[in-house]
């Protein structure tokens, strides 16, 4: 027993000793091998919130948000700088709040549309998460301690699509979709849609809409999120997400009417949104029932701004 406990032990030491250095040699000699990835737009994103030093506004939210609004034309109505830090669903609302932790001031406005106010905080995908990280220190430490072990979990499978892509040459490729880190503009929206990744009505047949739900451990979350913000003198709202309303809907108003009003008893900021008033047609979505087409985020943005200016007139 005791030989086999000896050799066990001295196996999984040289186990551990491979890993580390296949780490070591991914991060000192491979590096990031994502940089052009959909993920990789956090780096221009994170770039841009540090860069204004002044009031702005921050869009907080996943891919509803990149794909969701046109920044310039808010940036236009508002006179103020837009950074939209919008990404991926997956990565969870806590990940995306932390971003806009990165740079917040005085008279800074966060608007946050998230399409659900039930997470646990966690991030949903740590697979995605890597990727997003890419071996980069910086966005790293956006990685809360509870996700570590999760992250390490994953990092296998991370370290040999990175080792693949490094031997075979097919890192940090462009795909030239609306999912790469050149489909975004400068102030972090999703600016190139080809066509063939567009829907016809007949998607949303099979598509059901949730009415989101609200529980007491996101919204304790959700709140020290918001103390947070008003800690640095800035202000935090939540505004709606676009929801596809037509022929095929199993929810009506009066369904989203009762979210909103649980969701202005359970949060500590001002809910700013009807949310019927992000009810968009078909044809205003693009690949998925969440991301707009081009019209749609001018729609989108123009209730926004209409919103916002209604919210600052009220105070």
């Amino acid at each position: 027993m005791k030989k086999f406990l000896i050799k066990t032990a001295a196996a999984i030491l040289i186990l551990l000793v491979i890993i580390a250095g296949l780490s070591a040699f991914d991060i000192f000699v491979v590096g990031g091998m994502f940089k052009n990835n959909y993920q990789a737009a956090i780096n221009d994103k994170l770039d841009r919130l540090k860069s204004i030093d002044g009031p702005k506004i921050i869009l907080v939210g996943h891919s509803n948000v990149a794909f969701g609004f046109d920044s310039e034309r808010l940036e236009s109505a508002m006179g103020m700088p837009v950074v939209n830090l919008g990404l991926h669903g997956s990565l969870g609302n806590t990940f995306h709040e932390d971003m806009a932790k990165v740079n917040l001031g005085e008279g800074d406005i966060v608007v946050v549309c998230h399409t659900s106010f039930s997470d646990d905080g966690k991030i949903g995908d740590y697979s995605l998460a890597l990727i997003t990280v890419d071996n980069d220190p910086e966005i790293a430490k956006l990685i809360r301690a509870e996700d570590v072990p999760g992250m390490i979990g994953a990092y296998p499978d991370y370290l040999c699509n990175s080792l693949f892509l490094w031997a075979t040459g097919r890192g940090n490729r462009d795909t030239g979709s609306c999912y790469s880190r050149t489909a975004f503009n400068e102030y972090g929206d999703i600016v190139r849609r080809p066509s063939e990744l567009a829907v016809t009505e007949d998607y949303f047949k099979g598509y059901t809409v949730d009415v989101p739900e609200i529980t007491d451990e996101c919204m304790e979350r959700f709140n020290s999120f918001c103390d947070y913000v008003r800690s640095h003198g800035a202000n935090v709202v939540i505004a709606g997400y676009p929801v596809a309303f037509g022929e095929y809907s199993e929810f009506t108003e009066e369904d989203f009417r009762e979210f909103e009003t649980k969701l202005k008893a359970a949060a500590r900021c001002d809910v700013i949104s009807d949310y019927s008033d992000y009810f968009y047609p078909y044809r205003y979505f693009y690949n998925t029932a969440l991301h707009l087409t081009e019209e749609g985020a001018k729609a989108r943005t123009d209730q926004l701004i209409s919103d916002l200016k209604a919210w600052k007139e009220g105070r």
